[in-house]
């Protein structure tokens, strides 16, 4: 049955904060919300735990409407961007709490929380207050505590924006194999894509209080509904527009003409209604020229960012500028020798090409 949200509707003063949003989260699954600040993906999943009414629409949960029943009877966990622990327990009583109010042994509560202190690396504090911890350490612990009671539905806010580098790839493994262990369907909001990606059965776009676009990572990425939704998830490549300046970059993709794939990129397009992208994994670079299709470029600037470089080139034939983001493994299987080395790109065999009008992006 899992999560049904119904033209929910919620306005402060004059301003919506959620339009008519309808969303189904399948039984079991993890849905990741993504959207810049203030797209109402909190507001969401407050009114969908209980927390908040909204004006208008309905939450379903396991096919029963839920929307005006109270969170006590909604057997969803909640982990706030705060966290929310009790100041005056330790660690380990913060967890244990909800198992003590539902009567479970201390045997049960026991085995229950060592094997999550265990798993979150949060065992060494688990007698330390809440005032001794860092953000780190209270986002595992809310964590755990969300986790303990094995609910039905489980609504992240943000679950790892207080983690870095291993230990927050670990924890992405190893959450994602808990819920599927534990059936439990899931809600995160998050702002880093790779983790929403990484994690996530479905990816839900929210923007100014209105849903975008929903479905599997894959084909978000590759099939963006709009520009706002492409450039979102990941970097965009826009094609050169051919205009009547440039009439003589018509002849000379002539010269591509065995090359089906840029015949159809730069042939028969509506240069002034659309823009046209292609995403970096679209393009081959090769320091060699192997074949006929490939085309030369010059390589203007190398920038080295914190998980790939990215490569500043003119594409010679075209007069067309881009910047390509390649992985640092990739960089490295190319051998440049020096800036004024060419390369040569070519798109690869499977490209989508993604046309979005002018007037609305």
């Amino acid at each position: 049955m899992g999560i049904l949200v119904d033209k929910v509707c919620k306005s402060l003063g004059d301003s919506k904060i959620l339009d008519r949003i309808s969303l189904y989260v399948p039984e079991f699954s993890l849905i990741a919300l993504l959207g810049p600040s203030g797209s109402g993906k909190s507001s969401l999943l407050r009114i969908i735990a209980g927390l908040d009414t909204c004006d208008r629409g309905d939450v379903w949960l396991h096919g029963k409407r839920m929307t005006h029943v109270s969170i006590q009877y909604r057997k969803i966990s909640f982990v706030f961007q705060h966290y929310a622990l009790f100041k005056h327990m330790t660690v380990y009583d913060n967890i244990s709490f909800g198992l003590q109010l539902r009567k479970f042994s201390s045997r049960k509560i026991e085995n229950k929380i060592n094997d999550l202190l265990n798993c979150l690396r949060i065992a060494d504090i688990s007698l330390q207050y809440p005032s001794q911890l860092s953000g780190g350490q209270k986002q595992r612990v809310a964590l755990a505590r969300s986790l303990v009671t094995q609910p039905d539905f489980l609504l992240l806010d943000e679950p790892f924006s207080a983690l870095d580098g291993e230990l927050r790839r670990h924890l992405r493994k190893w959450l994602k194999r808990y819920l599927q262990d534990n059936k439990i369907t899931t809600i995160m909001v998050t702002h880093d894509q790779m983790e929403a990606v990484s994690m996530a059965d479905e990816i839900v776009i929210l923007s100014q209080g209105r849903l975008l676009q929903q479905g599997k990572p894959k084909k978000l990425y590759d099939q963006p509904i709009n520009y706002f939704v492409g450039i979102f998830l990941g970097y965009l490549i826009e094609i050169p527009k051919l205009d009547e300046l440039k009439k003589t970059l018509r002849e000379k993709s002539k010269n591509l003409a065995s090359d089906p794939i840029w015949v159809a990129i730069f042939a028969n397009r509506s240069l002034h209604k659309y823009r046209f992208f292609l995403r970096p994994y679209e393009f081959s670079i090769e320091s060699t020229k192997l074949d006929s299709e490939s085309t030369p470029a010059q390589i203007e600037t190398i920038i080295y960012k914190k998980t790939f470089i990215q490569l500043n080139v003119f594409v010679i034939p075209f007069l067309w500028n881009l910047a390509i983001p390649i992985g640092y493994q990739a960089f490295q299987d190319l051998h440049l020798q020096s800036l004024i080395q060419k390369i040569y790109i070519k798109p690869r065999i499977q490209v989508l090409l993604r046309a979005y009008s002018t007037l609305t992006s």
